[in-house]
């Protein structure tokens, strides 16, 4: 495995450097790799890089605390390349872990209603934009992320509803039409019955474990993908939208 500025290439989890700064660990899976190949590979001639700047600011966020220093480098490394999924999924991460921070050691010192903004502002210049140029096989870990730094928003008190587990890792995003399409049939057919809320209590019993063991693999999204296909065209056809929806 290599270091992928500062992101695991397994999962596209934060890698974070070891006390004796020696090795990189991926705080998701345990990936690791040693920290001095990748920095020789992060400048040329003298020259500070792309690569350089990620991992300084990588660096700086996991390490020291220092989100300042942390959003300025990962700026620095936009100025290079613009449209770069991890300068700007490293800068929406330095934005919601910066608000954690707050949440967990001082409290939320902004006027009501800056939180939410600072969320909304975050996700939406930052996060969405990461998830929309961002390798399949990470839409969906960004996504559940982005998911979870909007349940951060000050008024949303309510834990929010499991996923779509299954449908996201097939789609690739919580908010692709096909998903939309699962989660407004279930919140307004399945939700309606005993039987359905049981089989919502079932699938999301085992889901996020199939998920786990199965979710990178071709062969699974694949099946899961052409049965999926079947039951999104079926409601489709029985009025229910693809448009964008908000869990109930």
């Amino acid at each position: 495995m290599s270091l992928e500025n500062g992101r695991c290439e397994n999962c596209g989890g934060t890698l974070i450097l070891d006390n004796a700064k020696e090795k990189a660990v991926c705080k998701y899976c345990g990936g690791e790799i040693v920290i001095l190949q990748a920095i020789q590979k992060c400048a040329v001639d003298g020259v500070v890089t792309f690569d350089a700047r990620l991992l300084a600011a990588q660096r700086a966020a996991e390490l020291d605390g220092d989100f300042d220093k942390a959003r300025k480098e990962y700026k620095e490394a936009l100025s290079l390349k613009p449209d770069d999924y991890r300068a700007l999924w490293g800068l929406f991460a330095c934005e919601i872990d910066s608000i954690r921070w707050d949440k967990r050691h001082k409290g939320f010192v902004q006027f009501p209603g800056d939180i939410n903004n600072n969320i909304r502002t975050a996700v939406d210049r930052y996060g969405e934009r990461a998830l929309r140029n961002a390798p399949d096989e990470i839409k969906p870990y960004y996504d559940r992320k982005i998911e979870e730094a909007k349940a951060l928003s000050e008024g949303d008190r309510q834990p929010q509803k499991k996923g779509c587990y299954i449908a996201t890792a097939v789609y690739g995003s919580y908010n692709r039409p096909q998903v939309c399409v699962l989660r407004r049939y279930r919140d307004e057919r399945l939700s309606a019955t005993r039987r359905g809320r049981l089989l919502i209590k079932i699938y999301y019993a085992l889901s996020p474990a199939l998920v786990k063991m199965f979710g990178a693999k071709k062969t699974f999204n694949a099946f899961c993908k052409k049965r999926l296909d079947k039951l999104v065209t079926k409601l489709l056809a029985q009025g229910i939208a693809d448009t964008e929806y908000n869990d109930k």
